[in-house]
Protein backbone atom coordinates (compact mmCIF):
# COMPACT_ATOMS: atom_id res chain seq x y z
CA UNK A 1 0.00 0.00 0.00
CA UNK A 2 1.18 3.43 -1.14
CA UNK A 3 1.13 5.81 1.51
CA UNK A 4 0.68 9.18 0.05
CA UNK A 5 2.88 12.35 2.48
CA UNK A 6 1.00 15.36 3.22
CA UNK A 7 2.56 18.51 3.41
CA UNK A 8 1.16 21.24 5.03
CA UNK A 9 1.82 24.86 3.63
CA UNK A 10 0.96 27.60 6.44
CA UNK A 11 -1.01 29.85 5.19
CA UNK A 12 -0.13 33.27 6.83
CA UNK A 13 -2.69 35.27 8.35
CA UNK A 14 -3.86 38.71 6.90
CA UNK A 15 -1.54 40.12 10.31
CA UNK A 16 1.10 38.67 8.68
CA UNK A 17 1.00 39.32 4.92
CA UNK A 18 0.62 43.15 6.07
CA UNK A 19 3.78 42.98 7.68
CA UNK A 20 5.29 41.47 4.71
CA UNK A 21 4.24 43.69 2.68
CA UNK A 22 5.45 46.90 4.68
CA UNK A 23 8.93 44.74 4.86
CA UNK A 24 8.96 44.56 0.84
CA UNK A 25 8.47 48.43 1.07
CA UNK A 26 11.05 49.17 2.93
CA UNK A 27 13.73 46.89 1.05
CA UNK A 28 12.80 48.80 -2.19
CA UNK A 29 13.50 51.88 -0.89
CA UNK A 30 16.40 50.84 0.77
CA UNK A 31 17.53 49.54 -2.69
CA UNK A 32 16.66 52.28 -4.72
CA UNK A 33 18.16 54.64 -1.66
CA UNK A 34 21.55 52.54 -2.05
CA UNK A 35 21.64 52.81 -6.36
CA UNK A 36 21.56 56.38 -6.55
CA UNK A 37 24.67 58.36 -7.39
CA UNK A 38 25.66 60.08 -3.66
CA UNK A 39 27.87 62.61 -6.31
CA UNK A 40 25.36 63.20 -8.98
CA UNK A 41 24.50 67.49 -9.18
CA UNK A 42 21.46 68.60 -8.35
CA UNK A 43 19.32 69.75 -11.30
CA UNK A 44 20.27 73.03 -11.98
CA UNK A 45 18.18 76.10 -11.43
CA UNK A 46 16.77 78.23 -14.00
CA UNK A 47 19.76 80.95 -15.34
CA UNK A 48 18.81 83.99 -14.53
CA UNK A 49 17.30 86.56 -16.96
CA UNK A 50 20.60 88.70 -18.29
CA UNK A 51 19.87 92.84 -17.55
CA UNK A 52 18.50 94.35 -20.40
CA UNK A 53 20.72 96.20 -22.06
CA UNK A 54 20.75 100.40 -21.82
CA UNK A 55 19.33 101.84 -24.73
CA UNK A 56 22.12 103.76 -26.43
CA UNK A 57 21.65 107.73 -25.94
CA UNK A 58 20.22 109.64 -29.24
CA UNK A 59 22.43 111.37 -31.23
CA UNK A 60 22.35 115.00 -30.20
CA UNK A 61 20.74 117.25 -32.45
CA UNK A 62 23.27 120.38 -33.18
CA UNK A 63 21.93 123.53 -32.02
CA UNK A 64 20.72 125.49 -34.69
CA UNK A 65 22.93 128.59 -36.00
CA UNK A 66 22.21 132.07 -35.72
CA UNK A 67 19.98 132.99 -38.42
CA UNK A 68 21.37 134.85 -41.50
CA UNK A 69 18.40 137.40 -41.51
CA UNK A 70 16.14 138.73 -38.73
CA UNK A 71 14.24 141.93 -38.83
CA UNK A 72 14.51 145.51 -37.37
CA UNK A 73 12.29 148.16 -37.21
CA UNK A 74 13.72 151.68 -38.49
CA UNK A 75 12.52 155.00 -39.58
CA UNK A 76 12.14 153.21 -43.14
CA UNK A 77 9.99 150.59 -41.65
CA UNK A 78 10.71 146.93 -41.02
CA UNK A 79 13.85 145.83 -42.86
CA UNK A 80 15.71 142.64 -43.27
CA UNK A 81 19.04 143.12 -40.96
CA UNK A 82 21.86 140.38 -40.40
CA UNK A 83 22.79 138.21 -37.38
CA UNK A 84 24.56 140.97 -35.74
CA UNK A 85 21.77 143.87 -37.03
CA UNK A 86 23.63 145.54 -39.02
CA UNK A 87 21.00 146.59 -42.73
CA UNK A 88 21.22 144.55 -45.70
CA UNK A 89 20.78 146.18 -49.21
CA UNK A 90 19.74 144.89 -52.58
CA UNK A 91 21.42 146.10 -55.80
CA UNK A 92 19.23 147.46 -58.41
CA UNK A 93 22.16 146.04 -60.73
CA UNK A 94 21.65 142.74 -60.15
CA UNK A 95 19.10 141.00 -62.54
CA UNK A 96 17.47 137.50 -62.04
CA UNK A 97 18.86 136.93 -58.60
CA UNK A 98 22.39 137.34 -59.55
CA UNK A 99 25.10 139.09 -57.80
CA UNK A 100 27.24 141.96 -59.86
CA UNK A 101 29.14 143.52 -56.96
CA UNK A 102 32.96 142.06 -57.17
CA UNK A 103 36.10 143.42 -56.72
CA UNK A 104 36.15 147.01 -54.86
CA UNK A 105 32.19 147.35 -55.15
CA UNK A 106 32.21 143.96 -53.20
CA UNK A 107 34.50 145.61 -50.76
CA UNK A 108 32.20 148.60 -50.09
CA UNK A 109 29.40 146.27 -50.36
CA UNK A 110 30.55 142.62 -48.82
CA UNK A 111 27.96 140.36 -49.56
CA UNK A 112 25.70 138.07 -47.18
CA UNK A 113 27.67 134.88 -47.20
CA UNK A 114 25.64 131.49 -45.72
CA UNK A 115 26.66 127.98 -45.68
CA UNK A 116 24.37 125.24 -46.92
CA UNK A 117 22.31 125.04 -43.61
CA UNK A 118 21.26 128.66 -43.83
CA UNK A 119 17.79 129.70 -42.00
CA UNK A 120 15.74 132.88 -41.30
CA UNK A 121 14.42 134.19 -38.63
CA UNK A 122 11.35 132.97 -37.07
CA UNK A 123 8.55 135.23 -38.48
CA UNK A 124 9.98 135.91 -42.21
CA UNK A 125 8.69 133.98 -44.88
CA UNK A 126 11.76 131.44 -45.46
CA UNK A 127 10.03 130.75 -49.25
CA UNK A 128 10.75 134.11 -50.23
CA UNK A 129 14.63 133.35 -49.54
CA UNK A 130 17.40 131.65 -51.37
CA UNK A 131 20.63 131.24 -52.69
CA UNK A 132 22.79 132.44 -55.81
CA UNK A 133 26.40 131.05 -55.97
CA UNK A 134 28.94 133.90 -56.42
CA UNK A 135 31.77 133.67 -58.49
CA UNK A 136 34.21 132.05 -55.81
CA UNK A 137 31.57 129.09 -54.95
CA UNK A 138 30.47 130.65 -51.81
CA UNK A 139 26.52 130.75 -51.07
CA UNK A 140 25.08 134.42 -51.08
CA UNK A 141 21.71 135.08 -49.47
CA UNK A 142 19.06 135.74 -51.82
CA UNK A 143 15.99 137.94 -51.06
CA UNK A 144 13.03 138.02 -52.91
CA UNK A 145 15.20 138.49 -56.25
CA UNK A 146 17.46 140.59 -54.74
CA UNK A 147 20.82 139.26 -53.28
CA UNK A 148 21.94 140.77 -49.94
CA UNK A 149 24.58 142.98 -49.17
CA UNK A 150 25.81 144.87 -46.32
CA UNK A 151 26.99 148.46 -46.36
CA UNK A 152 30.90 149.13 -45.28
CA UNK A 153 29.75 152.62 -44.23
CA UNK A 154 27.31 150.93 -41.82
CA UNK A 155 28.71 151.02 -38.20
CA UNK A 156 26.18 150.31 -35.90
CA UNK A 157 23.21 148.08 -35.75
CA UNK A 158 20.37 150.69 -37.23
CA UNK A 159 22.56 152.14 -39.62
CA UNK A 160 20.92 152.79 -43.08
CA UNK A 161 23.50 154.98 -44.45
CA UNK A 162 24.01 153.15 -47.73
CA UNK A 163 19.76 154.02 -48.72
CA UNK A 164 19.84 155.34 -51.85
CA UNK A 165 23.71 155.02 -52.76
CA UNK A 166 23.87 156.27 -56.28
CA UNK A 167 20.26 155.27 -56.53
CA UNK A 168 20.78 151.87 -57.32
CA UNK A 169 21.14 150.67 -53.44
CA UNK A 170 18.19 150.03 -51.01
CA UNK A 171 17.12 148.52 -47.94
CA UNK A 172 15.12 145.56 -48.10
CA UNK A 173 11.86 144.81 -46.34
CA UNK A 174 10.05 141.66 -44.81
CA UNK A 175 9.15 140.63 -48.21
CA UNK A 176 12.04 141.04 -50.40
CA UNK A 177 11.23 144.32 -51.92
CA UNK A 178 13.37 147.19 -52.32
CA UNK A 179 11.84 149.84 -49.92
CA UNK A 180 12.06 153.33 -51.61
CA UNK A 181 13.81 156.12 -49.19
CA UNK A 182 14.07 159.42 -49.20
CA UNK A 183 14.79 160.62 -52.56
CA UNK A 184 14.68 157.21 -54.42
CA UNK A 185 13.88 156.65 -57.72
CA UNK A 186 10.24 155.79 -57.96
CA UNK A 187 9.48 151.93 -58.76
CA UNK A 188 12.13 150.49 -56.23
CA UNK A 189 9.47 150.25 -53.25
CA UNK A 190 7.20 147.94 -55.71
CA UNK A 191 10.78 145.53 -56.59
CA UNK A 192 10.66 146.65 -59.94
CA UNK A 193 14.23 148.18 -60.53
CA UNK A 194 13.28 148.01 -64.60
CA UNK A 195 11.04 150.64 -64.11
CA UNK A 196 12.64 153.08 -62.22
CA UNK A 197 13.09 156.71 -63.25
CA UNK A 198 16.34 158.46 -62.36
CA UNK A 199 15.91 161.44 -60.27
CA UNK A 200 17.46 164.74 -61.41
CA UNK A 201 21.15 164.94 -61.30
CA UNK A 202 22.36 167.04 -59.27
CA UNK A 203 25.75 165.82 -58.36
CA UNK A 204 27.48 168.96 -60.83
CA UNK A 205 25.80 171.62 -59.29
CA UNK A 206 26.53 170.75 -55.63
CA UNK A 207 30.22 170.29 -55.98
CA UNK A 208 30.64 173.93 -56.59
CA UNK A 209 30.56 174.84 -52.82
CA UNK A 210 32.99 171.85 -51.89
CA UNK A 211 36.38 172.65 -50.66
CA UNK A 212 39.20 170.52 -50.57
CA UNK A 213 41.25 170.56 -47.57
CA UNK A 214 43.58 169.16 -46.03
CA UNK A 215 43.78 166.78 -42.90
CA UNK A 216 45.99 164.51 -40.54
CA UNK A 217 45.65 161.16 -40.77
CA UNK A 218 47.61 157.95 -39.86
CA UNK A 219 48.81 157.80 -43.46
CA UNK A 220 49.83 161.40 -42.90
CA UNK A 221 48.31 164.78 -44.65
CA UNK A 222 45.84 163.69 -46.99
CA UNK A 223 43.20 165.51 -49.16
CA UNK A 224 39.84 165.28 -47.64
CA UNK A 225 36.53 167.15 -48.93
CA UNK A 226 34.19 169.57 -47.04
CA UNK A 227 33.15 167.07 -45.08
CA UNK A 228 36.79 166.25 -43.87
CA UNK A 229 36.60 162.78 -45.86
CA UNK A 230 39.59 161.59 -47.20
CA UNK A 231 39.62 161.69 -50.95
CA UNK A 232 41.51 158.76 -53.13
CA UNK A 233 43.10 158.26 -56.35
CA UNK A 234 42.35 155.12 -58.91
CA UNK A 235 45.72 153.75 -60.29
CA UNK A 236 44.29 152.84 -63.61
CA UNK A 237 43.12 156.61 -64.08
CA UNK A 238 47.08 157.70 -64.64
CA UNK A 239 47.11 160.37 -67.01
CA UNK A 240 43.95 162.02 -65.20
CA UNK A 241 41.78 159.72 -67.22
CA UNK A 242 38.44 159.06 -65.07
CA UNK A 243 37.98 155.18 -65.60
CA UNK A 244 35.69 154.06 -62.55
CA UNK A 245 32.00 154.00 -63.66
CA UNK A 246 28.56 152.21 -62.76
CA UNK A 247 29.23 149.62 -59.87
CA UNK A 248 32.65 151.32 -59.10
CA UNK A 249 31.55 154.78 -58.99
CA UNK A 250 29.40 153.54 -56.32
CA UNK A 251 31.57 152.76 -54.41
CA UNK A 252 33.95 155.22 -55.12
CA UNK A 253 31.80 158.37 -55.39
CA UNK A 254 34.11 160.51 -58.01
CA UNK A 255 34.03 164.47 -57.03
CA UNK A 256 32.16 166.33 -59.79
CA UNK A 257 32.56 169.90 -60.70
CA UNK A 258 31.88 172.58 -62.58
CA UNK A 259 35.78 173.83 -62.58
CA UNK A 260 38.54 173.94 -60.20
CA UNK A 261 37.20 175.51 -56.92
CA UNK A 262 38.74 179.15 -55.92
CA UNK A 263 41.35 178.53 -53.54
CA UNK A 264 42.63 175.74 -55.04
CA UNK A 265 46.63 176.28 -56.14
CA UNK A 266 46.09 175.80 -60.16
CA UNK A 267 49.34 174.39 -60.42
CA UNK A 268 47.78 170.95 -58.29
CA UNK A 269 44.57 170.77 -59.18
CA UNK A 270 42.68 170.51 -62.51
CA UNK A 271 39.79 168.83 -63.75
CA UNK A 272 39.05 166.18 -66.32
CA UNK A 273 35.60 164.88 -68.36
CA UNK A 274 34.49 161.42 -67.76
CA UNK A 275 32.50 159.26 -70.13
CA UNK A 276 29.04 160.74 -69.12
CA UNK A 277 30.24 163.73 -69.79
CA UNK A 278 30.12 165.35 -66.43
CA UNK A 279 33.20 167.27 -64.92
CA UNK A 280 35.74 165.61 -61.82
CA UNK A 281 38.10 167.27 -59.65
CA UNK A 282 41.76 165.90 -60.18
CA UNK A 283 45.03 166.53 -58.52
CA UNK A 284 48.09 166.18 -59.84
CA UNK A 285 47.12 163.45 -62.73
CA UNK A 286 44.51 161.87 -60.08
CA UNK A 287 40.62 162.00 -60.41
CA UNK A 288 39.34 161.99 -57.13
CA UNK A 289 37.03 159.51 -55.76
CA UNK A 290 35.89 159.45 -52.22
CA UNK A 291 34.92 155.92 -50.63
CA UNK A 292 31.85 154.87 -49.45
CA UNK A 293 32.96 152.54 -46.63
CA UNK A 294 34.90 155.93 -45.37
CA UNK A 295 32.21 157.20 -42.07
CA UNK A 296 33.82 159.68 -40.43
CA UNK A 297 36.41 162.06 -40.91
CA UNK A 298 39.86 160.68 -40.58
CA UNK A 299 38.61 157.49 -41.94
CA UNK A 300 41.23 155.65 -44.44
CA UNK A 301 39.13 152.05 -44.70
CA UNK A 302 39.73 152.75 -48.78
CA UNK A 303 43.45 152.88 -48.23
CA UNK A 304 45.49 150.09 -50.28
CA UNK A 305 41.77 148.58 -51.61
CA UNK A 306 42.60 146.08 -54.56
CA UNK A 307 46.25 147.31 -54.74
CA UNK A 308 44.45 150.66 -56.92
CA UNK A 309 43.12 152.84 -54.50
CA UNK A 310 45.78 155.24 -52.51
CA UNK A 311 44.91 158.53 -50.50
CA UNK A 312 45.97 161.59 -52.16
CA UNK A 313 48.50 163.76 -50.60
CA UNK A 314 48.41 167.47 -50.56
CA UNK A 315 50.90 167.87 -53.60
CA UNK A 316 48.41 165.67 -56.15
CA UNK A 317 50.72 162.00 -55.50
CA UNK A 318 49.29 158.77 -54.17
CA UNK A 319 50.32 157.88 -50.96
CA UNK A 320 51.49 154.29 -50.63
CA UNK A 321 51.25 153.44 -54.57
CA UNK A 322 54.57 151.20 -56.23
CA UNK A 323 56.39 153.69 -57.59
CA UNK A 324 54.76 154.57 -61.25
CA UNK A 325 51.50 153.82 -61.06
CA UNK A 326 49.91 151.47 -63.54
CA UNK A 327 49.08 153.50 -66.59
CA UNK A 328 45.72 152.49 -68.52
CA UNK A 329 47.57 150.53 -71.05
CA UNK A 330 48.73 148.32 -67.85
CA UNK A 331 45.30 147.43 -66.42
CA UNK A 332 44.48 143.76 -66.18
CA UNK A 333 43.52 142.33 -68.56
CA UNK A 334 40.23 141.66 -69.83
CA UNK A 335 39.00 145.11 -68.06
CA UNK A 336 36.73 147.15 -70.37
CA UNK A 337 35.45 150.28 -69.90
CA UNK A 338 31.80 149.36 -69.20
CA UNK A 339 32.37 146.34 -67.03
CA UNK A 340 30.50 148.74 -64.46
CA UNK A 341 33.17 148.83 -61.81
CA UNK A 342 36.45 150.17 -63.48
CA UNK A 343 38.58 147.64 -61.54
Amino acid sequence: MTITRITHTTIPTRTTARRLALIGAGVAVTIAACGSDSTSTPAAEPAAAPPPAEAAPAAATPAPGPAAVTTATTQLGDILVGADGLTVYGFTNDTEAVSTCYGTCAEAWPPVIVDEDWSVAPGLDSGIFATTTRDDGSLQLVAGKWPLYYFAGDAAAGDTSGQNSGEVWFVVDTNGVLIQGEGAADGIADGDADTAEPAADEASEAPDALAVQTAATDLGDVLVDAAGLTLYGFTPDAGANPTCEGACADAWPPILVDEVPAGLDPAVFSTATRPDGTTQLVAGQWPLYLFAGDAAPGDTAGQGSGDQWFAVAPDGSLIGAAQGAAAPAEQDAGQTEDDGYGY
